[in-house]
């Protein structure tokens, strides 16, 4: 006996086995027709290529940029000024929503660019933190101590500034990618 369900299937009952099972037909699928299989994996093809081409683009640039700031002298700057390690946790958590904007994981993309806006801010408190915890006013009696202040200060505003630009940065790179490859907002 067959019967009819509500998805359209067939539903077969076979009473020689047991009265209480059932057998569920599996649904037929639509066959293609070559030529048009064929059509519609070329455009894949040539959207994925497409793709890629931009994402090259767009991110052979940003490389570019980069390669001009080391030429400078500039790249490593951040890196060497930030002693609490956040410049590279910052960095880490950028090539991680890279790898998602070429996976074309846009939920990953958009959650890593708001993790660097906040990983930047933190950056700048902790910056301020080192800074402040280093300043007393027993220290200010002499130049020695005034010099060690100085270079505390130094030590935690390089911290503050170079997380949040760090940040900022990769937040407008993952953005400039969302945007131009997918119309995505971050």
């Amino acid at each position: 006996m067959t019967l009819p369900t509500e998805d359209h299937r067939l539903v077969s009952l076979d009473m020689k086995r047991s009265p209480v099972r059932a057998r569920v037909a599996a649904p037929e699928l639509p066959v293609m027709e070559p030529p048009r299989m064929m059509e519609r994996l070329a455009r894949h093809c040539a959207a994925e290529q497409a793709f890629l081409a931009r994402f090259a683009v767009i991110n052979l640039t940003g490389v570019a940029l980069l390669a001009a700031a080391w030429a400078d002298g500039l790249l490593m700057k951040p890196f060497e000024a930030d002693r609490s390690g956040m410049c590279y946790l910052i960095t880490a958590l950028f090539l991680v929503g890279l790898g998602a904007v070429l996976r074309k994981d846009w939920q990953t993309v958009r959650w890593s660019g708001n993790a660097l806006v906040y990983l930047g801010m933190v950056g700048t408190v902790l910056g301020l933190i080192i800074t402040v915890s280093s300043l007393s006013a027993a220290d200010a009696q002499s130049f020695e101590s005034f010099k060690r202040i100085v270079s505390a200060i130094y030590i935690g505003s390089g911290t503050a500034l170079y997380t949040n630009l760090i940040a900022c940065i990769g937040y407008l790179w993952l953005g400039t990618n969302a945007h131009l490859l997918a119309r995505q907002e971050v």
